[in-house]
């Protein structure tokens, strides 16, 4: 029996956690209390992975899907010979512009694949390149590389040193933090408060964070109209610190006159809250002695994400909080992957549109809402063939009907994956990967936001099935079948074709040990490299704090000034002052809820995670419900212009009225039984993937603030009486234990 320190994979907040193993099993996980930023705290996501590593619904062996739709266990040769066989058809046949790729959330903390899918987009020059980023981040990309020179400069709050945290649309108790990895993130923020400074939350829902603070209630979607309306006051009342703003960036006049014209009484009406409410908002936040405005999915899920996120950086920029203690800071990584994409071409934006609706690409993707129309429209570069890594897109992404629709038409679709998903039923094979701790690796994309600045990298602790693969090394095959090499590195084709074929770790430790804190290969004797972390087996501290008075350091324009004149924002406003927001028919807005014991939507077939009172179900202000008749727990009708979906109904006043919340990724129909079980509806079914109703800057999913209509639900009859079809994923017994609905 060991003990190994390692790394929470599943949320932003990458905790640090201590592995007991046995025989080649983790018997126990707890907090690691010794780690610099989470220091003892661990939620029970974290604690119970290692029910996902031997959860009996998991896949341990290649899957085959036989023409009736179920699935058979099959040899990793004789699956890879036939899928490199089908591709390298397709691609002869159709070239490999026809050719996709699509990325999930989890890959986040799982380098090795994701830089290997990556790599293999841009070694078939393809644009159909999908991640989870065009469902609720890609604003942050975009509004990065236009006003900081590249994709992945992304300022976050100083909680540990403010005097006033202004929170908009995230709920840091449950999430942990998101672009913004923050040990222990609510005792930070309760620190804030306890040493005389402010936390106010802006949300429609009085969350689990905002009931500790401050919360002004706000209606769905109106975050955009809010910045526009704190802004304002800030211009009008001569409330910017000018100095700092020209010392800091250039296009400071376009960035103040874009919002002296704002119609106050039109941000009252959008938002739901008082002129006289938002200009002290904004008198106090510019007069705090440090100040940080954030803002997460709740604001970046409005069909104008990306012009959100625009002025919140603005606003940070204009009351002197960037690049400052307990402003908005920049991180210092252990593998600097600003640099990296750099280096390797992948940092852009707009450099191509999507081939059917003109979408301009996001660091070389394509967004999800547009694949369907991708698969389905004849002509070169029509999607004929997807390779997916741990991704549920066909439940995550907008309009789960017509996403469902176009993993089924493809001509060859592979999906690399622990479970048969509501995706990859439709998959030709599913192909199990090895997961955390059965890997070695280091949580590559939150080390970006770290807090406290450190570094850490884990080798595998346990061996995993026997049967199963490390993700890369799939893809690897794969990509020798058709003879490339899946990387965009210079050189990495012409060294393929004689033979040499670099894993992921050599790239990424290269990065490491030239950046800042590397050992420079034994020039620097305090630096790292992997092979030091791996030894240490613990994490390495740089500071207690992110490095402030960096901002030059930090831009990559040739100026080293942040680019705050953005014309296309200048036309996103007008788009906004011209939308018609209300809808007589759905007069309710819906916004999206984020759970404890969930991630996305993956962790309902813990048992232990699906304890207690959880259950899908819409909640609604007593004054909403009273309107129209409903009690709470009556069966509802949830209504958009695209779909419907029914599901129990909460009357609280913890909703603000005329909004309605919902959590997400219920509803599940794949291979796994517990999360069947638990019933529940898709909240994607009512989300639209018209090109005119996503983000038109950046392709981000319109998500929070679509009109609705709810209504007491009719009376279903039962399904065996109506003739009925249960929708049925079988696999073999091996698997699980037999038949799963």
């Amino acid at each position: 029996m060991v003990e190994k320190r390692v790394w929470c994979g599943i949320c932003e907040a990458s905790c640090g956690l201590v592995a007991t193993v046995e025989n080649d099993e983790i018997v126990k996980m707890r907090p690691d209390p010794d780690h610099p930023q989470s220091k003892g705290f661990a939620c029970p996501k974290g604690i119970l992975f290692p029910e996902v590593l031997k959860d009996p619904d998991r896949l341990r062996d290649p899957m085959k899907r036989q023409p009736d739709g179920t699935f058979e266990k099959v040899g990793w040769d004789e699956a890879l010979d036939d899928i490199g066989r089908r591709l390298k058809t397709i691609i002869d046949e159709h070239g490999t512009e026809s050719v996709g790729c699509g990325l999930g959330n989890a890959n986040a903390w799982n380098y090795g694949a994701f830089l290997t899918l990556f790599g293999m987009a841009t070694a078939l020059k393809t644009k159909h390149y999908y991640t989870a980023s065009s469902i609720d981040i890609n604003g942050y990309w975009v509004v990065s590389q236009l006003l900081y020179g590249n994709n992945l400069t992304n300022p976050f709050p100083d909680f540990a040193r403010t005097d006033f945290a202004l929170v908009v649309g995230a709920n840091p108790v449950v999430s942990h933090g998101s672009m913004a990895t923050i040990g222990k993130i609510r005792e930070a923020m309760l620190d804030i408060t306890e040493r005389g400074g402010r936390v106010v939350v802006v949300d429609p829902r009085r969350t689990e964070t905002a009931r500790l603070f401050e919360h002004q209630p706000i209606l769905p979607e109106g975050d955009v109209w809010l910045m526009l309306g704190l802004l304002h006051t800030i211009v009008d009342e001569g409330l910017e610190d000018r100095a700092r703003m020209t010392e800091q960036a250039s296009g400071v006049a376009f960035a103040l006159d874009l919002v002296r014209d704002v119609d106050m009484d039109r941000v009252a009406a959008e938002t739901g809250i008082a002129a006289d409410d938002v200009r002290q908002l904004a008198r106090d936040f510019a007069g705090a002695r440090s100040a940080n405005l954030y803002g997460r999915c709740g604001a970046s899920l409005g069909r104008f994400a990306s012009l959100t996120k625009y002025l919140m950086d603005v606003i940070n920029v204009a009351t002197g909080n960037l690049d400052r203690p307990g402003g908005m800071v920049f991180g210092r990584p252990m593998v600097d992957l600003e640099f990296m994409t750099k280096i390797l071409g992948a940092s852009g934006y707009d450099r191509w549109r999507t081939r059917v609706d003109g979408i301009p690409e996001v660091i070389g993707s394509s967004p999800w809402a547009t694949f369907p129309r991708e698969v389905a429209t004849p002509g070169k570069g029509q999607c004929r063939a997807m390779f997916c890594v741990a991704t549920n897109a066909a439940m995550t992404s907008p309009d789960t009907e017509a996403m469902e629709a176009a993993f089924e038409s493809l001509d060859l679709f592979v999906s690399l994956d622990p479970y048969i998903t509501e995706t990859n039923k439709h998959a030709d094979y599913v192909l199990p990967p090895k997961m955390l701790y059965e890997r070695e690796g280091f949580p590559v994309f939150t080390q970006s936001h770290n807090a406290v600045p450190h570094a850490q990298w884990t080798e595998a602790i346990v061996s995993g099935p026997p049967n199963v693969r490390d993700d890369w090394r799939t893809l690897d095959d794969i990509c020798k079948r058709v003879g490339i090499v899946p990387s965009g590195a210079p050189g990495a084709q012409l060294m393929g074709k004689i033979g040499i074929r670099l894993p992921p770790s050599l790239g990424v430790d290269l990065f490491m040990r030239i950046g800042p804190d590397g050992d420079l290969f034994g020039l620097r004797r305090r630096g790292i490299s992997r092979k030091k972390l791996i030894e240490r087996g613990g994490p390495i501290t740089f500071s207690d704090h992110c490095p402030t008075g960096v901002i030059r350091k930090k831009i990559h324009h040739k100026d080293k000034l942040v680019h705050l004149e953005q014309p296309m924002f200048a036309g996103e406003l007008e788009r906004l002052k011209a939308m018609r927001t209300a809808d007589p028919e759905h007069p309710l807005r819906i916004f999206s809820i984020r759970e404890l014991r969930s991630q996305n939507s993956w962790l309902h077939n813990v048992d232990k995670l699906m304890t207690g009172k959880r259950s899908c179900r819409l909640r609604m202000n007593p004054a909403d419900a009273d309107e129209r008749g409903l009690q709470d727990g009556a069966e509802v009708r949830i209504t958009s212009r695209w779909g419907a979906i029914e599901v129990p109904v909460e009357v609280t006043d913890e909703v603000m009225a005329g909004s309605v919340g919902l959590n997400q990724h219920w509803g599940h129909k794949g291979g796994w039984r517990r999360a069947n079980a638990a019933g529940g509806a898709r909240y994607n079914d009512l989300v639209p993937n018209d090109p005119a109703l996503i983000d038109k800057v950046s392709g981000n999913a319109w998500i929070n603030g679509i009109g609705v209509s709810v209504v007491r639900a009719p009376a279903a009859p039962d399904a065996a009486e109506a003739g009925g079809e249960v929708d049925v994923v079988q696999v073999p017994a091996s698997v699980g234990q037999g038949t799963t609905t």
